[in-house]
């Protein structure tokens, strides 16, 4: 037996002594004469008492009980469990770009890379290295900052604009021989030029030079990949640069042979036509240069020929899905409207007299540029007629 159950058990004895002898003659007269007794509160305190001590003994027991029971514990309110966030996208912080100013006006000849992304809007590389953009038709140009630490140099840094304000421009590293492997870097811009964000090449192998980039709108991107002993792979992207997937290499057309050491196909820049994807291609053969058409119809995974050239002297120039052009010296010029299928004498007025092939570009079936040594020409009339407008940073209009 515990202490504490001693000290209950004097408790109980103490207080459950029996009713005095007097108590019970008492009450026992008082029944027997059949009325109550005169005076009842011995009675009253008998039963009193009685219940007291039970009072007394379940209070007792249940502060043992209390005693060796453990302590409550205290209730808690159920808090809501956050769902975590999503860990957003790993972008670089966009930078300040850089309005170097070229020391004086840039001579001519020189190079001009264009990119044409509306009816109104055009913008030029110059010399690989300054940036200009026209709102009129390349009428009046205004210079735009670059990147930070840019720099021209080889392979030539290529521009593509899909606006005013959304472009995108590549700067490459130094090739290891025969283009085994080379590193870009792309940056972005939404702000015609005055910051930049470094996008990185996420996807896109070092293997390889890489060439012509062109974007078709703020979500859609090609970039080529080329070397003088490999296929071509046009890599695309979906999401505006920050990741790129790599379309499979670029089958040889029929009656061509790739065999390595330069007769290989270098891809040019991609053009979108609604859905189906429009892409030039030159093979160069020990005969000479070819010029192909290639298509795709699911986004720049793969690639199918489509098409030849008429003259293998001049790029194709991708007018609309069907109509294409080859612009050259009198008598090299020519057209289809059937996107390749035919060709026929094109009465065009272009002419330039430098022997190297010209680049051109279209905004749209109507309008479009052509540059070749820094000369910059442009049609308001789907190629028949061209003006000479004047090359930003040269203060001179040249055609040739």
């Amino acid at each position: 037996m515990t202490p504490e159950e001693r000290e209950l058990r004097r408790a109980l004895d103490s207080r459950s002594e029996g009713v005095s002898p007097e108590f019970r003659a008492r009450l026992s007269s008082a029944l027997a004469e059949g009325r109550p007794t005169s005076n009842f509160l011995p009675a009253l305190a008998a039963v009193a008492a009685v219940v007291l001590v039970f009072a007394t003994v379940g209070v007792l027991l249940l502060a043992r009980q209390a005693r060796n029971q453990p302590p409550p514990v205290a209730a808690t309110t159920p808090t809501a469990t956050a769902s975590p966030e999503p860990t957003p996208a790993q972008t670089s912080v966009p930078v300040a770009g850089v309005l170097a100013k070229p020391p004086g006006r840039i001579a001519l000849p020189a190079s001009a890379q264009l990119s044409a992304p509306s009816s109104s809007v055009v913008w030029a590389l110059m010399v690989d290295q300054y940036l200009y953009r026209s709102t009129d038709r390349g009428e009046t140009w205004q210079q735009r900052p670059t990147p930070p630490n840019f720099m021209s140099g080889y392979p030539r840094p290529q521009l593509s604009f899909v606006s005013d304000q959304e472009g995108w421009l590549s700067t490459g590293g130094s090739p290891e021989t025969q283009c085994n492997a080379e590193v870009v870097q792309i940056w972005h811009t939404t702000d015609g030029g005055k910051t930049w964000e470094s996008l990185g090449t996420k996807g896109v192998s070092d293997s390889q030079c890489k060439g012509e980039l062109s974007f078709v709108d703020s979500n859609r991107g090609f970039l080529d990949g080329f070397d003088p002993n490999r296929a071509p792979v046009i890599y695309y992207t979906i999401d505006g640069g920050r990741n790129w997937i790599a379309g499979k290499p670029l089958p040889d057309p029929p009656g061509f042979k790739s065999v390595g050491a330069g007769f290989n196909l270098q891809p040019g820049l991609v053009r979108a036509f609604g859905p189906t994807l429009l892409l030039p291609v030159v093979g160069y053969q020990e005969s000479g240069s070819v010029e192909y058409a290639f298509r795709s119809t699911d986004g720049g995974a793969t690639w199918t020929y489509l098409a030849r050239g008429k003259d293998a002297s001049n790029s194709i120039v991708l007018v609309t899905a069907s109509r294409w052009l080859q612009l050259g010296a009198p008598g090299q010029l020519v057209e289809t409207t059937d996107a390749g299928a035919s060709w026929h004498l094109y009465a065009s007025a272009y002419s330039q007299a430098a022997p190297i092939a010209a680049d051109f570009v279209f905004a749209d079936p109507q309008l479009g540029y052509g540059t070749v040594r820094g000369g910059i020409t442009r049609t308001t009339d789907g190629g028949l007629l061209w003006t000479a407008i004047e090359s930003p940073g040269t203060g001179m209009k040249a055609c040739c």
